[in-house]
């Protein structure tokens, strides 16, 4: 199987660098872990109804990369960092946290570009929420993590 991922994604490369201007780059996205990512159909972003936190949404598409994220709980507080990876804009992903955040009763408390990314802090409870979406060849990468206030 990752044969096949390595042998589409060189052929993708290939057309991406023969200087077709109607190939878009990325052909094909790979997340952090090697998983496909499904490109982007349109506009906006729409919540998975699986979510690996129950109250913070992931865009249907994205992949969890699984070996840069953790999580356990301490007794008071969960203690989460996620990364997912999806091929979609990355103003659609902030988007659609803006809308998902609020209505999972997470507050936002602070917004600011930092370089090429989008950092949000929320809060609820006990909790803080940082989340930064940042875009690279096509790729979204949110990187999620929740702690003690």
């Amino acid at each position: 199987m990752k044969r096949n991922s390595l042998f589409a994604f060189a052929f993708a490369m290939l057309l991406a660098s023969t200087g077709c201007s109607y190939v878009k780059t990325p052909v094909l996205a790979f997340s952090d872990d090697g998983d496909y990512l499904q490109r982007d159909v349109g506009p906006g972003l729409v919540a998975s109804p699986n979510p690996l936190i129950p109250d913070v949404p992931m865009p249907i598409g994205f992949k969890a990369v699984t070996s840069q994220s953790t999580w356990h709980y301490d007794g008071r507080v969960r203690v989460v960092n996620h990364v997912y990876q999806g091929h979609a804009k990355q103003g659609d992903t902030v988007a659609f946290y803006q809308q998902a955040l609020p209505d999972n009763h997470w507050t936002l408390t602070d917004i600011q570009s930092v370089g090429d990314a989008t950092v949000m802090n929320y809060t609820k409870g006990p909790e803080r929420l940082e989340l930064n979406a940042s875009q690279g060849w096509g790729i979204t990468t949110i990187k999620i993590q929740i702690a003690g206030r």
